[in-house]
């Protein structure tokens, strides 16, 4: 059984005393900012760090009109805890699989940090995207995963000393839960293995019958895997993996993709998940569980939908798998927001959610860590 700290999201202030005049409002204490430290304190989530390591803050930037990401305030607070141990700290993240959004891109990931409140200003530490400018910097891994046998983790990653995964808890209509286990399984590899995570296809190929010779996939291929005579040379594809041909073809159809079952790329998140923690070791690891805006889509898309529980707390453990457990557990224990995406109570809300159209249960995700060996289902959930 795995412990798992947990301090709750109210500011339970004695408005008796204040009104007699016994007590104050300002009373630093209740804020969550500083709840976390005290969090942190108790749990020795971040007893791992020693001086002079170099600690990976991996997180979600969001997309530029993304509103709900965590808030910086609280990425501040982590910093300077990492900080007063003598670490080298940066925030990380990872580029979004595809070649024309600017989220697909190192650069374009940190006008989008910048845009929702993430710079070394406000959070006391640099922004390095994880995987280089376009997705591409990676250390190649193998793995005897439940489905892939290779994972593509993002270079940056590999190199950290240490990792601090703080996780915004979501819903998402493919993994199930956007928790610890999604933050590290996607967030910390690199553009091969996001589509391996996401695509049956080994390689996209290009259907003949259906081209129309226009060029636009032999433009955009970063490997320069496209032939003239516009055929894939997967031997060349396959350390890019980039999805660029398969967009600039969606409206002609002619590179077609296989997407993946919502089980199995819950089951692929966790095995690149078994992948990153195998490279950079299970014990280099603390895990932070923001259950704050609980929205139904993870952050990636351009808009944050209205939270459909209220806000439950955070969470600390050195445990993934467990953290998760305790996260969906307080969510689907919670009430459901007026004006959400759901309507009346029931306990699997997530799956709720993503049953009928994506025929998504966060459970697959945590069925597949319980398999992979990735932590304990079972938990001690320890309120501080």
């Amino acid at each position: 059984m795995s412990e798992v700290y947990y301090t709750d999201a109210r500011a339970d202030v004695p408005l008796p005393d204040i009104a007699k005049g016994k007590a104050s409002f300002f009373q630093a204490e209740y804020s969550l900012v500083n709840k976390l430290a005290k969090l942190v304190q108790k749990s020795g989530v971040f007893n791992i760090v020693e001086k002079g390591d170099h600690v990976a803050v991996k997180m979600h930037w969001g997309t530029f009109s993304t509103t709900r990401t965590i808030r910086s305030i609280f990425i501040r607070k982590v910093v300077e805890l990492l900080n007063e141990k003598g670490a080298y700290v940066f925030l990380t993240e990872s580029a979004g699989l595809g070649m024309l959004n600017p989220r697909c891109y190192g650069i374009g990931r940190l006008k989008a940090a910048q845009i929702a409140g993430y710079t070394f200003e406000t959070c006391l530490a640099p922004l390095i995207p994880a995987d280089g400018l376009r997705g591409f910097n990676y250390k190649r891994v193998k793995i005897n995963g439940l489905q892939l046998k290779e994972v593509y983790v993002s270079k940056m990653i590999a190199e950290a000393d240490k990792v601090i995964s703080c996780a915004h808890v979501k819903g998402h209509p493919r993994g199930g839960i956007g928790g610890a286990i999604k933050n590290i399984g996607v967030g910390c590899v690199a553009k091969p293995s996001k589509f391996m995570i996401h695509i049956y296809d080994e390689y996209p190929q290009i259907d003949k019958s259906r081209c129309d010779q226009c060029g636009k996939c032999y433009e955009i291929c970063p490997a320069g895997a496209i032939t003239e005579d516009l055929s894939i040379i997967p031997e060349i594809c396959r350390d890019y993996r980039c999805l660029g041909c398969n967009e600039v073809c969606r409206d002609k159809g002619a590179i077609p993709l296989k997407w993946c079952s919502s089980k199995d790329t819950a089951i692929r998140i966790a095995d690149a998940a078994k992948a990153v923690i195998q490279t950079v070791g299970a014990e280099n690891f603390g895990f932070l569980n923001f259950i704050l805006d609980v929205t139904p889509i993870c952050d990636c898309v351009p808009y944050s939908d209205t939270p459909f529980v209220p806000d439950v707390g955070i969470l600390a453990s050195s445990d993934p798998l467990a953290i998760d457990k305790a996260s969906l557990d307080l969510i689907n224990q919670s009430p459901i927001l007026p004006n959400s995406i759901l309507t009346k109570p029931i306990e699997n809300k997530i799956a709720a959610i993503y049953a009928e159209s994506f025929q998504c249960d966060p459970n697959y995700l945590l069925q597949a860590a319980q398999k992979l060996q990735l932590g304990r289902v079972k938990y001690k959930l320890q309120k501080i």
